[in-house]
C-alpha cells in the first residue's frame, strides 16, 4: 500500500535513511571507521540529494529554465482566452508532475535535490491556476483546492514544505468553517483548534506506532511539533485577544479583557509547563524543546499585560534567572539522573530509536558481508524494534 502512495522507491529511501543516521551515530564518537564502511557497503544507496547549497542553485535553474520553455509556448499559442490558459496551465501542471516522477525520480533517482521540488511545486501550481483560474464565488474552494494539492505533494514525495502548507490550509478551512456558522460556533474557535489538534496530536502518535518505517520520522516530528504549537496558540491569551479584534471585530477598549480571559491567562501559563513536564517524565526531546519554546512566548505575552517593571530591568533579572538555572543544571546534570545528563551523547537529537537498533545489528555480533546482508529482504515488519518489532534481529 504505502509503495503505491509514495513515488520513491521505498527499500531505497530505507538504505539512505540509514546511511545518514549512521553518519550521525560516527560523528558522535559512537561507531568507528570500521563499522561505518561496513553499513555504507550494505546500505549504498542510488538516490542523488547534493547539498543545500546545489539544491538551492538547481531549484533557481531549474525554474528558469523552466520559464524559458514555457514562455515561448504561451506566445505561440496567442490569446485563447481565460478557458484556454486555464486547460494549457492544467496541461503544463500535469505533464511537469508525470516528467518529474517518471524521470527525475524513477529513472535518474532524484531525492529533494532542488530540480524535484521545481517540477513539483511549479507542476502544482500551474495545476491550482488550471483549476482556480476563473474566480469562483464560493472562497472556500481556494483553501480545499491548496489543502488537497500539498497534502498530495506531503504524501507521494514526503515534502516537508508541502506539509506545512497542508497543515496551514486545514487551520484556514477551519476557521472559515467556524466563522460562517458564526454565533456559538465563532465564539467557541479557540476551543475548537485545542481539542482539534489536541486529537491530532494523539492521532498521529498513534499512526506512527502504525507505520513505523523510518523514513516517516521528519514527517512524524514536524506533524506533532505543530500540533503542539497551535494547540498552545489556540488557548494563548494574546492570539486569543488579537484575533478577536482584528479578524472578529471584537470592540475592547483600554483595559477591558476579552470573554473567558481568565481561562485563556490559565492556558497560557500551565500549556507549557506540561509540555515540559510530559518532556521530563516521558523523556521526549520534542516535548522539552517546544515546552521551552511556549515558556517563552508566555512569559512575552504576560509581560505585554501586566508591567514588570521598566523593561532593562526585567531582562536583567530574567537573563540572571536563567542563567543561574542553567549553572545549576550543569552541575547537577554532571552525572546521569534519572536517565538525563548534560553531555551531547548523539550530535543528531531526533534520532530515531528504529534506526539505532538497525545499525547495531549491523555492528554488534560480527559484522557481516554485504553479500551475506542482502539477501535478506529489507525492513521486513517491525523486524528491527520499534512499533511492532519481533526482535528477531
Amino acid at each position: 500500500m504505502i509503495d503505491l502512495l509514495i513515488a520513491y522507491d521505498i527499500a531505497e529511501l530505507e538504505k539512505k535513511t540509514v546511511l545518514k543516521e549512521a553518519e550521525n551515530l560516527y560523528r558522535s564518537g559512537l561507531l568507528n571507521d570500521d563499522q561505518r564502511q561496513k553499513i555504507g557497503e550494505v546500505y549504498a544507496s542510488k538516490l542523488y540529494t547534493p547539498s543545500l547549497f546545489m539544491k538551492v542553485l538547481l531549484f533557481v535553474f531549474s525554474l528558469l529554465g523552466m520559464t524559458t520553455v514555457i514562455g515561448p509556448i504561451t506566445a505561440i499559442i496567442g490569446d485563447v482566452g481565460q478557458t484556454g490558459f486555464q486547460f494549457l496551465a492544467l496541461f503544463l501542471g500535469i505533464c511537469l508532475i508525470f516528467f518529474t516522477e517518471k524521470v527525475l525520480i524513477k529513472i535518474k533517482f532524484h531525492f529533494n535535490s532542488g530540480i524535484t521540488e521545481a517540477g513539483i511545486f511549479s507542476g502544482l501550481l500551474f495545476i491550482a491556476f488550471g483549476i482556480l483560474g476563473s474566480q469562483p464565488n464560493n472562497g472556500m474552494v481556494y483553501p480545499i483546492v491548496g489543502f488537497l494539492l500539498a497534502a498530495f505533494a506531503a504524501i507521494r514525495y514526503l515534502n516537508l514544505f508541502a506539509l506545512v502548507f497542508a497543515l496551514g490550509f486545514f487551520v484556514l478551512i477551519l476557521f472559515k468553517i467556524l466563522t460562517a456558522i458564526g454565533g456559538v460556533a465563532e465564539a467557541l474557535i479557540p476551543f475548537v483548534f485545542m481539542a482539534t489538534f489536541g486529537l491530532l496530536y494523539w492521532y498521529f502518535k498513534k499512526l506512527q506506532k502504525i507505520l513505523s518505517n523510518v523514513i516517516f520520522e521528519k514527517q512524524f516530528v514536524l506533524l506533532k511539533t505543530i500540533s503542539l504549537l497551535f494547540f498552545y496558540v489556540a488557548g494563548n491569551y494574546f492570539a486569543v485577544r488579537e484575533l478577536s479584534i482584528r479578524l472578529m471585530g471584537l470592540k475592547l477598549s483600554g483595559g477591558d479583557n476579552i470573554p473567558f480571559a481568565f481561562l485563556f491567562y490559565l492556558f497560557t501559563a500551565l500549556v507549557p509547563v506540561g509540555y515540559l513536564y510530559g518532556g521530563i517524565r516521558k523523556k521526549s526531546i520534542l516535548l522539552i524543546r517546544v515546552g521551552l519554546l511556549t515558556t517563552a512566548l508566555s512569559v512575552i505575552t504576560f509581560k505585554y499585560y501586566f508591567s514588570l517593571g521598566p523593561p532593562v530591568i526585567t531582562i536583567t533579572v530574567s537573563g540572571i534567572v536563567l542563567i543561574t538555572i542553567a549553572l545549576t543544571l550543569l552541575n547537577y546534570l554532571k552525572q546521569m539522573r534519572g536517565g538525563f545528563t548534560r553531555e551531547q551523547l548523539i550530535i543528531e537529537k531526533w534520532s530515531s530509536q528504529d534506526l539505532a537498533a538497525i545499525i547495531a545489528s549491523q555492528t554488534l555480533g560480527g559484522n557481516k558481508t554485504s553479500e551475506t546482508v542482502s539477501e535478506e529482504p529489507l525492513f521486513n515488519g517491525g523486524r528491527f524494534g520499534g512499533g511492532g518489532a519481533g526482535g528477531s534481529w
